[in-house]
């Protein structure tokens, strides 16, 4: 799979009328619950084991996780701190997930931001969010 930099410059040399290229597997955008599942398999850990640690009702969680439901914005930078995702991974998985990146002017996004780059635990994160 081509890195960003490299379909910019692909994008760049197209003609004028040959779209053609945006059919290509490149530019295709991996699904929010593959990537979820890809995800907890990088960081070994079970699906079972997400659902509860993120305190999900079971069905619910595996809707998420198979792809029947599309994940809140919310619950993807939960699932982020759940896993110690770095900022730059979390929004990716936020872009991935079609929604916006964190913006740190926006009070909520700051707290997050704080929560992933001090590594604190769900549990003190959701605490941060209570309090705002």
């Amino acid at each position: 799979m081509k890195n960003t930099e490299e379909l910019i410059q692909q994008i760049k040399e197209q003609k004028i009328n040959a779209l053609s290229f945006l059919e290509q597997r490149e530019y295709s955008c991996p699904s929010v619950s593959i990537y979820l599942n890809d995800l907890l398999a990088e960081h070994r850990m079970e699906t079972k084991d997400a659902i509860r640690s993120l305190g999900l009702e079971r069905t619910y969680g595996y809707q998420l996780f198979n792809g029947t439901r599309k994940p809140t914005r919310t619950l993807l930078i939960r699932l982020a701190i759940l896993l110690g995702l770095g900022l730059e991974e979390t929004n990716r998985l936020l872009k991935i997930g079609r929604k916006e990146i964190l913006y740190p002017r926006i009070r909520e996004d700051a707290a997050a931001i704080f929560a992933i780059e001090k590594r604190l635990p769900l549990s003190q994160f959701d605490e941060l969010m209570e309090r705002l």
